[in-house]
C-alpha cells in the first residue's frame, strides 16, 4: 500500500483540507499590503527647490517661481534645479541686479537644490520622503535628478555632499557610502526613527516598542501555527517520523469523518508506507537540469515567472500618468482582480493552461503598448487601459502559480516552484528600477515592460498543455512523453533521506 492509497481512506479533501487553506490563506491576506505599500508611503510628490526669503505679500506667486525655476522640455518648472540668480522679472526689477552680477561672474546659470525640497500636499499629507530629507531619500532625489539631467553621467558623478553641509545635514546625516551599507544600516538600526517624532526618548520608546512586538508577534504566531496547521504527513514519512504521521493521519480522517479499518491503518501499516518513502531520493536545484525535457521546461517557466513578476509590478507600481488620483487607481486595480481570476477559472478549463497563460501575458503587452499610442490628454483612456492591463497581469499571475506546479513531477514539484519564485522576485524587484529608463525615453519603460511580457507570452507556447493531463510523479515520467524509447529506462541516482 502506498502513501496515495492511505490518503484516500482518510479523505483527499474534505474539512480538515479546507481548514488548512483557511489558515494559511490569513497570512496571504497581508502580503500584498506590504509588496504595494511603498506607493502610499514612499511616494515621492511634486517637488521643487525649496527657495528662502520668499515675500509673504507677493501675490504673483507664479510669477515669482518663475524668476527662480527654470522650465523642463515639458514645460513645467523644474523640480530638480534652481536658477543661481533671479532672472528679471517683467515689469519689475527684482533679479535684475544679482542677474548681472552672476553673468559678469561667468557663473552657471542653474544649480542643484542646495537647501532641500518644498512638496505638494495635495495628495499625499506626508511620505517618507517629505518626512526626512536625510539618508537614501536625498540619495533618491539628487539621483533622479542627475538621471533625468544627463543619464549617461549619473552613474559616474558623485553627489553634492557639500551642498548637503551648506543646507545644514551634515556628512553624518547624508550616505555616502556607494555600497548603500550605512544607509540600510542606519534604517535597521533605528537610525531613522526620526520620521515618527522629534523627540529623541520617544523615538528610541517607539523602535524598542516595535521591536518587542515583532517578538512577540513571532512567538505567538508560531506557537500557533505549530499547534493549529499540521505538518506534512508524507514529509514525516520520508523523514522516518511514522508515529507523528500516524497521528496526523487519524486527526484527519476524523476530521472528515472517515471511518478507517484499524488493521490497514495501524501504525505498522503506516511504518511498511514509510520504508517505501524513504527510497525517494532526495530532489535538488540541478535535478531540474539533468534531463532534456526537464531542462526545456525549466528555461521556459523561468523566462514567463521574470516577465510575470516584472510586467504586474511594473504596471501596479507605474500609477502616473492616469486621470484619478494614487488612491482611486489602486481601488481599481484591486477591484479588477476577482473578475480576472474568474477568467482564469474559465479559460484554463476550456482553453487550457498554455493558451491561458501565453494570452494573458499577451493582453498585458498590448494594454503596455496601447498605453503608449494614446496622447498624454487622454487620462481616461489611459485609466481604462491600465485597468485591463492589470486585469491580465493578475491572471497571468494567477495561471502560472496553476500552470507550474503540473508542469514539474511530483518529486520535483516544490524544488521547481522555489526556483521559478526565486527568479520571479527578481524580476519584481527590477520592476521599479526600469521606471527610471523615463530619462533615456519617456515611453522607455512602458516600451520595456510590455517587451518582457510579450517574450514571455511566446515562451508559454513552448510548453507542454496539461489540462486532462495525469501529473507526472517522477523525472522519468516527464522524459516518457517526449522520448519514449531513449529515455525510458534512463534512471536517475537516487539519493538516500537519512533519519
Amino acid at each position: 500500500m502506498g502513501f496515495e492509497e492511505l490518503l484516500e481512506q482518510v479523505g483527499g479533501f474534505g474539512p480538515f483540507q479546507l481548514r488548512n487553506v483557511a489558515l494559511l490563506a490569513l497570512p496571504r491576506v497581508l502580503l500584498p499590503l506590504h509588496f504595494l505599500l511603498p506607493i502610499f508611503l514612499a511616494a515621492v510628490p511634486a517637488h521643487r527647490c525649496a527657495l528662502p526669503g520668499a515675500p509673504a505679500n507677493f501675490s504673483h506667486q507664479d510669477v515669482w517661481l518663475e524668476a527662480h525655476l527654470p522650465r523642463e522640455p515639458d514645460g513645467t518648472l523644474s523640480s530638480c534645479l534652481r536658477f543661481a540668480y533671479p532672472q528679471a522679472l517683467p515689469n519689475t526689477t527684482l533679479g535684475e541686479e544679482r542677474q548681472s552680477r552672476g553673468e559678469l561672474e561667468d557663473e552657471p546659470a542653474t544649480v542643484p537644490c542646495s537647501q532641500g525640497w518644498e512638496y505638494d500636499h495635495s495628495e499625499f499629507s506626508s511620505t517618507i520622503a517629505t518626512e526626512s530629507q536625510v539618508g537614501i531619500y536625498i540619495i533618491h532625489l539628487e539621483v533622479e535628478c542627475r538621471w533625468r539631467q544627463s543619464p549617461w553621467e549619473a552613474a559616474g558623478r558623485g553627489l553634492p555632499w557639500e551642498e548637503a553641509e551648506a543646507a545644514g545635514l551634515g556628512r553624518d546625516k547624508v550616505s555616502y557610502s556607494p555600497s548603500w551599507r550605512e544607509s540600510l544600516g542606519g534604517l535597521l538600526s533605528g537610525m531613522e526613527w526620526d520620521l515618527v517624532c522629534e523627540q529623541k526618548g520617544l523615538n528610541r520608546a517607539a523602535s524598542t516598542f516595535f521591536f518587542a512586538g515583532v517578538l512577540v508577534g513571532a512567538v505567538a504566531f508560531g506557537y500557533l501555527s505549530d499547534r493549529w496547521v499540521p505538518e506534512s504527513a508524507r514529509w514525516l514519512l520520508t523523514q522516518g517520523h511514522v508515529k507523528e504521521a500516524h497521528r496526523y493521519l487519524l486527526h484527519c480522517a476524523r476530521l472528515n469523518g472517515r471511518p478507517v479499518c484499524e488493521d490497514s491503518f495501524s501504525q505498522e501499516a503506516v511504518s511498511k508506507v514509510a520504508a517505501g518513502e524513504r527510497v525517494v531520493r532526495r530532489p535538488s536545484y540541478l535535478d531540474l537540469f539533468r534531463t532534456p525535457r526537464l531542462r526545456h521546461i525549466s528555461l521556459c517557466c523561468v523566462v514567463v515567472w521574470f516577465g510575470v513578476n516584472f510586467s504586474y509590478y511594473g504596471l501596479s507600481l507605474d500609477v502616473s500618468g492616469l486621470g484619478l488620483n494614487v488612491y482611486q487607481t489602486q481601488l481599481l486595480f484591486g477591484a479588477v482582480e476577482l473578475p480576472s481570476k474568474l477568467l482564469v477559472y474559465l479559460s484554463v478549463r476550456y482553453a487550457g493552461r498554455r493558451l491561458t497563460q501565453a494570452g494573458t501575458l499577451l493582453g498585458t503587452a498590448l494594454a503596455f503598448g496601447t498605453r503608449l499610442l494614446v496622447s498624454s490628454d487622454m487620462k481616461s483612456w489611459s485609466t481604462v487601459l491600465a485597468v485591463m492591463g492589470k486585469a491580465f497581469s493578475e491572471a497571468a499571475f494567477t495561471t502560472a502559480y496553476l500552470f507550474t506546479s503540473e508542469l514539474y513531477p511530483t518529486v520535483l514539484r516544490q524544488t521547481g516552484m522555489g526556483l521559478t519564485a526565486l527568479v520571479g522576485r527578481l524580476g519584481g524587484s527590477l520592476a521599479p528600477l526600469a521606471a527610471l529608463l523615463d530619462g533615456v525615453w519617456l515611453s522607455l519603460p512602458k516600451l520595456t515592460y510590455g517587451g518582457i511580457a510579450l517574450l514571455a507570452a511566446g515562451t508559454a507556447l513552448l510548453l507542454p498543455e496539461t489540462r486532462q493531463a495525469q501529473l507526472p510523479e517522477t523525472i522519468q515520467d516527464v522524459e516518457r512523453k517526449s522520448a519514449p524509447t531513449s529515455l525510458q529506462e534512463e534512471e536517475m541516482p537516487m539519493k538516500q533521506v537519512q533519519n
